[in-house]
This record gives structure tokens, C-alpha cells and sequence, in this order.
């Protein structure tokens, strides 16, 4: 988990600010006889149309240049899955058999996350720094972009420990964020990412 855990908040997490400000329609809409919408003719768009697209762009050029620090929310208390995901685990490494370890009482264990150098623009805190109130945890003006939280579960391995797979997710607000299951390998004693499947969306 400490050698993939920068490239997971580099792959799953993301910037709220663009996802929530979709960019305004721009054109002429056909619609068939359902009344479903089927094109857009931008070549059809009337000025307030364009006018409100230059606002757009420019707020996401703002945002895209914006060199603030993303805050994450994180609960380093790392538990395991509560799917199997042995199916998932042979399906994509096309491995038989998968490890079982041994363990007594509770297998939560802690990520020591704030040793670990992130590459990008993401800051991650512990969860603990946050309100434990939902509605309060995402309702409160912080003095700093707060971009949402993320999680991720304990890693299924194959037999030989050469293969992996994880359950993830991010949310950027109470009805907005996704879910994820990664699949990992070891490549030369080091343990990287390999795929990524979105499992839901909200």
C-alpha cells in the first residue's frame, strides 16, 4: 500500500471544482420525437451562449491555474474488503488460487500516510482533523479547498503475492463521487498500479 499510494490518490482523486461546473450548452439542441436529445449544432449558438461560454472557460482556466493545495480527507485505518474478490482477482491475472493469511482478532491495520511524498497537488489529512457529522463534514467553510475524502481497503493477493486487487473510492460530496476496484502487480520488487475499474458513480 506504501509503494502504490501515491499513484492511487494520483489516479482517484480529483478536483470538485471542475466536476460540479459542467460547461453550458452551446448551440442549436435537435431533439427526436421522444423528445430525447440527440445533437448540438455549435455553429447554431447565439451570443449569450458564447458569452457564457467564454465565463466558463475562463473560471476553469482560473481554477486549472490555481496552485492552492487540494485537502483530502483520509482514514488511515486500512480494513479489509468485505467482498470476496478472488473472481475479480482471476478474472483479470488469470490466477488460480489466491493468499489466505492467518489472522486473529481484527486485520485493520494503519497506513503511515503523512511519510509518504505525494507527486501532485493533493494534500491528504487524516479524517480525525475533520467534523464527524456527515452533513457537517461537508457543509463547513474551511480555510483552505477542501476537495473531498478517499478510501480504499485491504489488498487481495494471489497465491504467490505477485498480483493484487483493492476496492477505492472518492467523494467530492454527499451525492457526488466515484468507486473502484485496482488491480495491482509486482514488476521488479515493486508494486504498481495496473488497471483501474470505475465500479460506480454518483
Amino acid at each position: 500500500m506504501t509503494e502504490i499510494f501515491p499513484d492511487l490518490i494520483d489516479s482517484i482523486c480529483f478536483d470538485y471544482r471542475t466536476v460540479l461546473n459542467p460547461p453550458p450548452i452551446y448551440g442549436l439542441l435537435t431533439y427526436d420525437e421522444n423528445g430525447h436529445r440527440i445533437r448540438v449544432d455549435s455553429t447554431m449558438s447565439i451570443e449569450e451562449q458564447k458569452q457564457r461560454m467564454a465565463k466558463w472557460e475562463h473560471n476553469q482556466e482560473v481554477i486549472e491555474k490555481d496552485t492552492s493545495k487540494l485537502i483530502v480527507a483520509f482514514n488511515p485505518k486500512i480494513k479489509s474488503n468485505n467482498k470476496d474478490l478472488k473472481e475479480y482477482l482471476g478474472e483479470h491475472f488469470k490466477v488460480t488460487e489466491v493468499f489466505n493469511p492467518k489472522i486473529e482478532g481484527d486485520s485493520t491495520y494503519t497506513i503511515d500516510f503523512k511519510n509518504i511524498p505525494l507527486k501532485g497537488k493533493f494534500e491528504i489529512r487524516d479524517m480525525s482533523e475533520f467534523p464527524k457529522d456527515r452533513r457537517e463534514f461537508w457543509r463547513k467553510k474551511y480555510d483552505f479547498v477542501f476537495s473531498g475524502a478517499v478510501y480504499f481497503t485491504g489488498i487481495q493477493f494471489d497465491k504467490e503475492r505477485k498480483f493484487g486487487v483493492l476496492d477505492g473510492g472518492f467523494s467530492c460530496g454527499r451525492l457526488c463521487g466515484i468507486g473502484v476496484r485496482i488491480y495491482i502487480k509486482k514488476v521488479n520488487e515493486k508494486w504498481i498500479i495496473d488497471k483501474i475499474d470505475n465500479t460506480s458513480v454518483s
